[in-house]
């Protein structure tokens, strides 16, 4: 009687098969669990943004409004800048909206001669559940925060 074995290449085969298997299972699992961390990298992302344009505000002398839509679910921002005027905006895979205090305001002047944006912001980065929250003072400083 002979003993019936597999080949090198089914063998192979087999381990190429696994192997892709658990690298999708893999990005698929890590891509639930990063989830919740995407709106704060999200968050750092409009900071950085933020900040950049108040220091090109400062070192230009040129002033700017941001403006924000007042449907969360269209993730942009809006830098419209005077003299000469020119538009510039920060797109989000995700919801940005702004957070306002009772008030209609839907827009925000940020002038370097007095280093100041007037009123004061609150972004909310969202997705789902996950949020997460960008905070302009009105002296132009900005930082981030997982709740209010």
């Amino acid at each position: 009687m002979r003993a019936r074995a597999f080949t090198l290449v089914e063998v192979l085969a087999v381990a190429v098969l696994l192997s892709l298997f658990a690298g999708t299972f893999g990005l698929v699992r890590s891509a639930f669990e990063n989830a919740d961390g995407l709106p704060q990298q999200e968050a750092l992302k409009l900071s950085r943004w933020l900040t950049n344009i108040m220091t090109i505000s400062n070192r230009s002398g040129r002033s700017f409004t941001l403006r924000c839509p007042s449907n969360a679910s269209q993730g942009f921002i809006e830098a419209v800048w005077q003299n000469p005027l020119r538009q510039e905006f920060y797109t989000s895979l995700y919801g940005c909206s702004f957070i306002r205090d009772r008030s209609a305001v839907a827009a925000s002047l940020y002038s370097p001669q007095w280093n100041s944006l007037l009123p004061a912001i609150t972004i909310k980065v969202s997705r789902g559940r996950a949020q997460h929250y960008v905070i302009v003072s009105q002296h132009g400083r900005v930082r981030t925060t997982p709740r209010l």
